[in-house]
Order: C-alpha cells, then sequence, then structure tokens
C-alpha cells in the first residue's frame, strides 16, 4: 500500500475515535444504599427467625398436648383393660363355682351309690336286676365326674390336700371337732367337702373334721 493511503487511512481513523464518545465509567457503589440494604435483610432475617420460633413454640405446644392426650388416652385403655380383665376373672370364677356345686352333687350320688344295696326282703325277686340298674348309674356317675374334673383341670383347678395335715384357715374351715388321742390337736381328720385351688388362689375353701384332744 502506498505511503498516502496509509496516511489518509490513519487519519480517518484519529477522527473516528474522537467523534465517537467514551461510556462513562460505571459509578461506584453507594456504601450508604448498601447499609440500608443490608439492614433490611438484617431485619427481615430477624423477622423470619421470629417466625420460625413462634411457629415451633406453637409446634411444641401442639406436640405436649398431643402427647398428653395420649399418655391419657393409654392410661384409660390401661384400665379399661384391667377393669375387663377382673372382670372376665370374677365371671369365671363364678362359673368356676357353680360347677363345683353340680361336682359335689353328682360326688355324693356316687357316695350313695357305693354304699347302696337292694333290700332282699322287699325285692328278692329282682335283686340281680336291681344290681345290674345301680351299676350302671354308677358308672354315668363316675364318667360324669371324670368329665366335670378334666374341664375344672382345664382351668387349673386343683384339690386341696387336707387330710393329716395342720388346720391351714387361708385354705380349710373347721366344721366338725374330732377326739382322738392318737391325733395331735389342729390336725384334720375327715374331710366333709373338698377345697379347691384355681391357679395360685384358693377358689373355696376345705369344709373338714379337725381334732382336738380332750383336757384330762
Amino acid at each position: 500500500m502506498e505511503a498516502k493511503n496509509k496516511t489518509q487511512l490513519l487519519e480517518q481513523f484519529s477522527q473516528y475515535l474522537e467523534a465517537v464518545e467514551l461510556e462513562p465509567e460505571t459509578e461506584q457503589t453507594d456504601l450508604y444504599s448498601l447499609f440500608s440494604e443490608m439492614a433490611a435483610l438484617r431485619n427481615e432475617v430477624k423477622t423470619e427467625s421470629r417466625q420460625f420460633k413462634n411457629a415451633l413454640g406453637d409446634f411444641k405446644t401442639g406436640f405436649d398436648s398431643l402427647q398428653q392426650s395420649n399418655n391419657e388416652l393409654t392410661k384409660e385403655l390401661d384400665n379399661y383393660r384391667t377393669q375387663l380383665e377382673t372382670q372376665k376373672k370374677q365371671i369365671t370364677r363364678n362359673l368356676l363355682l357353680e360347677f363345683l356345686e353340680v361336682y359335689d352333687r353328682l360326688l355324693a350320688g356316687a357316695k350313695m351309690l357305693d354304699t347302696y344295696k337292694p333290700v332282699s326282703s322287699l325285692f328278692g325277686h329282682s335283686q340281680k336286676q336291681d344290681k345290674q340298674f345301680i351299676h350302671s348309674i354308677q358308672e354315668g356317675q363316675n364318667i360324669s365326674l371324670r368329665r366335670l374334673e378334666q374341664l375344672l383341670g382345664k382351668y387349673e383347678v386343683t384339690a386341696i390336700e387336707v387330710l393329716n395335715k395342720s388346720l391351714n384357715p387361708h385354705s380349710m374351715t373347721a366344721i366338725e371337732i374330732d377326739h382322738n388321742p392318737k391325733v395331735d390337736d389342729g390336725i384334720v381328720t375327715e374331710e366333709l367337702r373338698k377345697g379347691f385351688k384355681w391357679q395360685d388362689e384358693v377358689l373355696r375353701l376345705a369344709e373338714v373334721k379337725v381334732n382336738k384332744q380332750e383336757l384330762k
């Protein structure tokens, strides 16, 4: 390129630069505005924190109330279960006592049949049939007794051992007095009515005859 043309181009570029307005420099940040914004942000954070704290307090109050209600409900349910268990136990106890009354009747009937003897002078012609009839009744009584004893056993009902034992007021009651010089005082010589235990408690006291030596 010729020197003349180069000179013209340089002059034109110089004129262009002089004609272009330079953009103003970015204004420096206003410190007051910055502090104001920071203060506003801090207040906003404090407000949000206060609201969160209040919400957390309300939540804790609601949770405590719910926990208290749950504890009260649990306590009521426990009381209800206890009452229900007590009622169930009392009903079962009464039912078992009714079974024992039936047991007493069956046992008394069986003992009576064991000692029964036909009167030969009145029923001599039917004495054999009479014995067979009594024997069949005895078998029926014994079967009923065994079934009832099995039923009582399922409920953990067991007879109280009393014969030749010292009188225990927690499981026995003395109905009659015996006077046997060969037996110590307070010893049970006869069982008048069976006593029973149900699991670990006395279901029915045994009625017994207790020995008491006569004073010389």
